[in-house]
């Protein structure tokens, strides 16, 4: 039995186009240092590359509750995307206000994509637990996962940005990675400019986590851009936004 129709889904052609760019940008970025490869869960498997490296991506129908992007099970070698989803969640920090820098929608969902190899990389699917939406500061075994995802596809990133020797995998990785700073000052912009004085009293609703599953998602890419980056200035962002996460700040 396949994928989707084990886990009780269905497909859907509409927004393929959108899929199969982030996957060939995420494919070059990939090839700098990983062995996986993705590919459209609408075309037929590479009968020359190991199984275990190939993996699926599959475009899903709209469901309720909706969801952006997973792996939905550990042994399924493959990737659910919902791209309704996908471009509602990006539009809620790319493009409004003038404050906010683009963001190449197949740029970010590329991103996507690495987080999700490196759900795979390491063993276990990613969950989104909307059972549980409540603010938290605690620390569960699926946000650790969440994290290392994220640290994956930052030093894919990493990797395939000195790779100078592969200029399609170069340049995504330049791209992504914009994409990803333009993700973190755009969400910056969000919460100074929607929630006046929540910054400087570091209200909960603005640094908490949202549930029991993923950690806090603007402190998510100032982590990944920490990693990318390197820089005096990268850790003391993360470390201000920690800092309002602390019990003192509370």
């Amino acid at each position: 039995m396949d994928p989707v129709t084990a886990s009780g889904r269905t497909e859907t052609k509409s927004g393929r186009p959108l899929i199969s760019q982030a996957i060939a940008i995420a494919n070059a970025i990939l090839a700098a240092s990983s062995p996986y490869k993705l590919r459209e869960g609408w075309t037929p498997a590479d009968k020359d590359r190991p199984a275990t490296n190939e993996l699926a991506v599959y475009l899903i129908a709209p469901t309720s509750p909706p969801f952006v992007i997973q792996v939905p099970f550990k042994s399924c070698r493959c990737v659910f995307v919902q791209e309704p989803a996908f471009r509602k969640s990006l539009s809620a920090y790319s493009g409004k206000p003038k404050q906010m820098l683009r963001i190449e929608p197949s740029h970010m969902l590329a991103f996507m994509l690495l987080h999700e190899v490196g759900h795979v990389e390491n063993g276990n699917p990613g969950a989104y637990d909307d059972r549980a939406a409540d603010l938290n500061l605690t620390e569960t075994e699926q946000k650790a996962r969440e994290r290392a995802a994220d640290a994956f596809a930052a030093r894919a990133l990493v990797a395939a940005s000195k790779d100078t020797k592969s200029t399609p995998g170069f340049l995504d990785a330049m791209n992504v990675q914009l994409a990803v700073t333009n993700a973190s000052w755009n969400l910056a912009a969000v919460r100074l400019l929607d929630h006046f004085g929540g910054s400087s009293l570091c209200a909960k609703d603005l640094f908490a986590d949202r549930g029991l599953s993923h950690p806090n998602y603007e402190l998510r890419v100032l982590t990944v851009n920490d990693i990318i980056a390197n820089t005096p200035t990268s850790h003391e962002l993360v470390s201000q936004f920690e800092n309002c996460r602390a019990p003192a700040s509370r």
